[in-house]
């Protein structure tokens, strides 16, 4: 790995590392390329699955952290991967084609959304290997009971994902069926699942809750600029957490006083009105507290190297912990808590549950 540390000083400085950060990091990749030349391994022939290797064999620390010598794994192999280091691809099995193809189907043919690919594609594999294992599929061999039986099993395992694990095999056999794989047959073999809906409303905010998280949001008290600004947001628009993930710094009109929300789960683009409150605590965070960075997404991550919230974890974790300041505490208070508020909110002013 020597001959590349110059290189990958010079880009950790120029991302904002600090110098002790950007040394624990160098000794990482010191130690992760000796590690790989004791395997026989050059840097890079190294796939995923061998840096995974090397973090199972350290110790870590009695509260969990990784030792000195495998600190930023996941950071180091974006940086290194331009460089065609640690990113060789793992073989692709009979399975992960079809996934491919299949994936390929619903964006372009169904046009899903990249999340609701993925949680199709999790429910998948699970279905592929339960059937097949490592083997190439032999659909001849599906029967109605297997799948039935599956079924059963996933929606015991994940009781409130039952939803997407029939939509996902019904939409996967449906793809089977069209390619000429199976009968037609064997999707009626899909059991129906029962789903209550309206029976367990959400909890929303009660007003003097809301009115308090509103109150912190204008406080300096109340977080952080960017943890007021995303969740005043929130709160004030009701809107979903992917959408202010995923807001950029042109979808914000300041002279007329409007947001664009980009195409996210309805792939539908609309303008809502800025709130002076909420425009005001957006614009204290854009100039005082956002570092400088080439994204163009308004909300980065706070550590270094500062990137766009790219999880429904990350917003998730800055809602949960700015109402846990508060006071406040439940399973259910992350980013939609605001958006359910905001739905019970119009339907007692008259609006129609649709």
């Amino acid at each position: 790995m020597g001959p590349y540390l110059p290189s990958l000083a010079f880009k950790l400085s120029e991302l904002g590392y600090s110098r002790g950060q950007g040394q624990r990091l160098l000794r990482t990749a010191d130690a992760l390329g000796r590690w790989l030349q004791q395997q026989g391994v050059t840097s890079t022939d190294a796939t995923a699955d061998h840096v995974r290797a090397y973090a199972a064999i350290q110790q870590r620390t009695p509260i969990g952290h990784f030792p000195n010598t495998a600190t930023g794994l996941t950071h180091l192999m974006e940086f290194l991967k331009p460089w065609g280091i640690l990113c060789k691809p793992l073989p692709c099995s009979p399975a992960d084609e079809c996934l491919q193809r299949f994936d390929d189907y619903l964006q372009r043919v169904r046009g899903l959304a990249p999340s609701t690919r993925h949680g199709y594609a999790r429910v998948l594999r699970r279905f592929l290997r339960n059937f097949f294992g490592e083997a190439a599929p032999d659909w001849s061999t599906l029967t109605a009971s297997g799948i039935c039986q599956f079924v059963q099993t996933e929606i015991e395992r994940v009781p409130g994902g039952k939803g997407t694990v029939v939509s996902s095999l019904r939409t996967f056999l449906r793809f089977l069926v069209s390619e000429g794989h199976i009968s037609v047959s064997l999707i009626r073999a899909i059991p129906r699942v029962r789903r209550w809906y309206d029976a367990t409303l959400p909890r929303p905010l009660s007003a003097e809750e809301l009115e308090n998280v509103l109150a912190a949001c204008q406080s300096p008290w109340g977080g952080t600029r960017r943890a007021r600004a995303f969740v005043l947001l929130l709160a004030r628009l009701g809107l979903r957490g992917a959408e202010v993930r995923q807001l950029r710094l042109e979808d914000i009109d300041w002279n007329e006083g409007l947001i664009h929300i980009r195409r996210s789960k309805t792939y539908r683009e609309r303008a809502l009105p800025l709130p002076n409150d909420a425009g005001t605590v957006l614009t204290d965070y854009i100039q005082h507290e956002r570092p400088a960075s080439p994204y163009r997404e308004v909300f980065l991550t706070a550590s270094t190297p500062h990137q766009p919230l790219t999880t429904a974890m990350t917003a998730t974790g800055i809602t949960r912990r700015f109402l846990e300041r508060m006071g406040l505490h439940g399973r259910r208070l992350g980013t939609h808590c605001f958006r359910h508020t905001a739905a019970s909110q119009m339907v007692r002013n008259g609006a129609a549950l649709k």
